[in-house]
């Protein structure tokens, strides 16, 4: 599922909760800001008080095959599944790959991180998120172009078929391209509203 909205919303149990929260988000992206290059920091500004409450359902393996999708689609070597796999960390390619934080690949920030803050940074930061798990977190603007080069290097689908894509379904084991497509256009849903409202993207695993 990705979450897009306050991240006090995303950690608070209701919306008294999310209230209390914001303080200590706000701590939180104080110390994010104090740790990353000035330009970036910069950058990392957005309303916690803000209303935008959207969820995007990317089914049950959208998000691994999306990503899978984009890995293979830059590796002429390396045949795309019939249907999705339970972990890609199986593949000894993508292990390498993840351990190097996918440098060297077009599409870094969607197969690396899994938060995505409003800004425009090339590369993404560890770090830990506000309830201490760390975490991968990249920029909101990249993501966007990454997911725009993607269709734009496999599947050239526009928006009114894109948005067909929503209904397909993404179960555990079943037909990889379907659960690419299911992914890919609700990840990208859920990016439109976070840039048009300049808040957080996060995913719930």
């Amino acid at each position: 599922m990705a979450i897009v909205g306050p991240l006090s919303r995303f950690f608070g149990k209701d919306e008294e909760h999310a209230v209390r929260l914001r303080a200590g988000v706000d701590a939180w992206r104080k110390d994010l800001v104090s740790s990353v290059a000035e330009r970036v920091g910069a950058q990392l500004e957005w309303d916690e008080t803000s209303d935008t409450a959207f969820e995007s359902d990317l089914g049950e393996s959208g998000w691994t095959a999306l990503r899978l999708f984009a890995f293979y689609a830059e590796r002429s070597d390396l045949e795309w599944p019939d249907t999705v796999p339970t972990l890609p960390e199986f593949d000894t390619t993508w292990r390498a790959a993840a351990d190097d934080k996918f440098s060297k690949s077009l599409y870094g920030q969607l197969l690396a991180a899994e938060m995505w803050l409003p800004g425009e940074f090339p590369v993404t930061i560890r770090a830990p998120r506000p309830d201490g798990d760390a975490a991968e977190i990249g920029s909101l603007k990249v993501l966007a172009d990454q997911l725009l080069w993607l269709n734009q290097r496999t599947f050239q689908a526009d928006q009114d078929e894109i948005a067909t894509w929503l209904e397909m379904a993404a179960d555990a084991g079943g037909p990889f391209l379907m659960a690419t497509r299911r992914g890919y256009a609700a990840l990208r849903a859920a990016v439109d509203v976070a840039q048009a409202n300049a808040v957080p993207l996060i995913l719930k695993q």
